[in-house]
């Protein structure tokens, strides 16, 4: 008998399905901080689908296709995607899920880590800026370094009298 969480035609990022499916990620470990559920159906390969997209505490994504029938279709952790044993029971396959995002979390945010951001066109750094005051700086300290080593010679010289 099927354990089937999803009614195709009554998903929703608040309805009874999304709840159930927060409450077992909370219970298996994992806690859901943003959902969502797309309202357009897909089609891929023959199949009709909608996505639920879970964001959890730790940012991963997990991304479940859902067909017409309530069935897991296909999961996607990360953007890759995952092979799900237990399709027919999602209590199950939430529980496969959560172990998976455990095998892989430090990986994960590892390349989170890596990741350079870009900044906008419109925000501005101070970095240039300091750079011209920072080189300004220098070559004060370098010409004043210059004058102090040129009266050391002419005290050792000797042509200041002392």
């Amino acid at each position: 008998m099927k354990n089937l969480l999803f009614d195709f035609n009554d998903l929703s990022p608040n309805g009874k399905a999304a709840k159930q499916v927060s409450r077992y990620f909370a219970q298996a470990g994992s806690h859901v901080v943003q959902q969502d559920v797309s309202s357009q159906v897909k089609r891929s390969s023959g199949v009709s689908y909608r996505e639920m997209t879970l964001t959890f505490a730790d940012s991963q994504k997990v991304t479940m296709r859902i067909k017409q029938t309530g069935d897991i279709y296909q999961v996607l952790l990360n953007g890759k995607l995952l092979p799900i044993k237990n399709q027919d029971s999602h209590a199950d396959a939430i529980a496969e899920i959560v172990k998976a995002m455990d095998a892989g979390r430090s990986k994960y945010q590892k390349l989170l880590a890596a990741a350079k951001v870009k900044l906008p066109d419109g925000i501005r750094t101070a970095a240039p800026k300091m750079k011209a005051v920072l080189t300004e700086k220098r070559d004060a300290l370098k010409s004043a370094i210059a004058e102090v080593r040129a009266q050391i010679e002419k005290y050792k010289t000797g042509s200041i009298a002392a």
